[in-house]
């Protein structure tokens, strides 16, 4: 039995909670408008009127004029996490941190029935934190993901032994976790919509529209998965993009991210840890987000490692004629040392 638990729109409850007249009004995270700061975070109310995380500050202020903007403060979301890891450690061992505000933990051989009231009992131990947390919980990692996104925003959805096809195939196929854009227009154009169509594509077909990942396509839009929760602790930090002088050129831009890179892997090995995957965000001067995650080869921690994974996803992603505005790098699924490399 596997867990997966997301914390919705994290910085604003934490804030919310620190503050309770901010309730019910929008609300940005990311720092005052004036400069070249960007959101970090917005509320729904602050999101009906058009304001996103990633999108200039100013700008987001001529969008909703009578929103409420805090600094934000990373130390105190991170105590807010750790609060909520004691907590998840009360009834499992087993924890895979992914991000600050998102978790899997590893329920196994709890039956059914028991694996329920623990994750209602989780949820009502974070709800007395002022936070919201949406859970999925399911027979394998996949599953129990695409099902916490549908329990937004804090709900609980529960995916029978034996039901993952038929709980998957009407979902849209942006619902499945780490599906290239590339694929999923390729798909589209292909007039594939659903999971269920993909599941039932023959090797030749998945291989067409997907090349190799095709066949790990569709066992996963069949709800087949066997990765197991691997424990990843709690970041001790958190890296935020770091904004530059607004350009496409590509020497100025791979520069930038090796020097995040080498950050970022100064901070893993600070923790006594390798990272088991790395993720590139680029901002763009328009304000819009793209980020792209890939796995390593082996858990590293080194300069060289993580440079090199950084700017292949750099290659993939950039394109000449837009303007990127900030760079983030953060490593994750990490291993302590004492884990060892040959578990993994």
């Amino acid at each position: 039995m596997v867990a997966h638990l997301d914390l919705d729109s994290f910085f604003i409850a934490v804030e919310r909670a620190r503050n309770p007249s901010l309730r019910g009004r929008p609300l940005i995270v990311g720092g005052r408008p004036g400069g070249r700061g960007l959101v970090a975070a917005a509320s729904r109310e602050a999101r009906r009127n058009g304001v996103r995380s990633g999108l200039p500050l100013d700008v987001a202020a001529v969008r909703c004029p009578d929103a409420a903007f805090v600094e934000g403060s990373l130390g105190v979301y991170l105590e807010a996490a750790r609060q909520v890891d004691a907590i998840l450690r009360r009834h499992t061992a087993v924890i895979e941190w992914v991000s600050i505000d998102e978790a899997f933990i590893d329920l196994t051989p709890t039956r059914s029935a028991a694996a329920i009231q623990a994750v209602e009992d989780i949820r009502g131990e974070i709800a007395s934190l002022g936070l919201d947390v949406a859970c999925g919980l399911a027979q394998s990692k996949l599953v129990a993901r695409v099902a916490s996104r549908l329990a937004h925003p804090r709900g609980l959805v529960h995916v029978l032994d034996g039901y993952e096809p038929r709980f998957l195939s009407p979902l849209k196929i942006e619902v499945l976790p780490g599906l290239d854009p590339a694929v999923g227009q390729r798909l589209r154009a292909a007039g594939i919509r659903r999971l269920g169509q993909v599941a039932r594509l023959t090797d030749a077909q998945a291989a067409r529209l997907a090349g190799r990942a095709g066949s790990t396509l569709a066992r996963q839009a069949a709800g087949l998965d066997s990765a197991r929760v691997r424990p990843a602790p709690l970041p001790v930090t958190l890296l935020a993009d770091d904004e530059i002088a607004p350009t496409a050129n590509r020497d100025a831009l791979e520069s930038a991210v090796r020097v995040r890179a080498e950050r970022a892997a100064h901070d893993v090995r600070v923790r006594g840890a390798f990272a088991r995957s790395l993720t590139l965000r680029l901002r763009y001067a328009d304000g819009k987000l793209e980020s792209r995650t890939t796995p390593l080869r082996e858990p590293s921690a080194l300069d060289d490692v993580l440079g090199a994974a950084a700017l292949d996803l750099l290659a993939r992603m950039l394109r000449s004629e837009r303007l990127v505005r900030a760079v983030g790098v953060t490593c994750g699924g990490l291993l302590r040392a004492d884990d060892r490399l040959f578990r993994f």
